[in-house]
């Protein structure tokens, strides 16, 4: 019997080792006993386009209208741009500066334009949402929003919007303060990087 899409994103995550098990600190601030590490992804260019084709189908299938790929920096950014080349779009990212997520000045075309936003792992949505409100004041209308794995089990909506997930997992997500490996006494460890505060 032909593995589920499902079972194919997690076996590449496995096999790229980049399915971790632990007590991990989450970009959102939350802990969890499951991290995605996306870089070990991103190491392997092979696995990564893997997937990416699975993204550029599903959004083939969706056929949004849209001329600009937008991903937050920077684990995004590779995601992002490898889907934008595969789609033949053009692609922007954002970051934060100063807390604040923006886009650098130097995607001109971006104002006024229709994009999709792409995102590795969901969990709480924080990230999208900034991404969101960010192209809002530049005018940019979104016409869907794409992730590689959500974490929620699609439980998240952006302003009453689905997330579209290549894979969609209810993976625990505890706040600190009520965190059953914190009372186990385990290590944290805060796998990545984000500017997010």
């Amino acid at each position: 019997m032909p593995e589920t899409r499902s079972e194919l994103i997690l076996r590449l995550f496995q096999e790229s080792n980049a399915l971790l098990q632990g007590h991990f600190k989450l970009t959102s601030g939350k802990h969890s006993d499951v991290y995605f590490e996306k870089i070990k992804l991103i190491e392997r260019p092979a696995v990564l386009e893997k997937i990416i084709d699975l993204l550029v189908e599903e959004i083939k299938n969706d056929r949004p209208d849209f001329e600009y790929v937008v991903s937050p920096a920077y684990g995004g950014i590779a995601i992002g741009f490898l889907t934008a080349l595969k789609l033949n779009k053009l692609f922007a990212f954002s970051q934060r500066v100063e807390e604040k997520m923006t886009v650098r000045s130097g995607f001109s075309g971006l104002a006024g334009s229709k994009a999709i936003i792409v995102e590795d792992i969901l969990t709480t949505g924080g990230s999208v949402q900034e991404v969101l409100e960010c192209l809002k004041t530049l005018g940019v209308t979104v016409t869907g929003i794409y992730c590689l794995v959500d974490r929620s089990g699609g439980q998240v909506l952006i302003e009453g919007r689905p997330v579209r997930s290549l894979l969609a997992l209810k993976v625990s997500a505890y706040e600190p303060e009520d965190c059953p490996l914190c009372r186990q006494a385990l290590p944290l460890v805060k796998p990545g990087a984000s500017d997010k505060k």
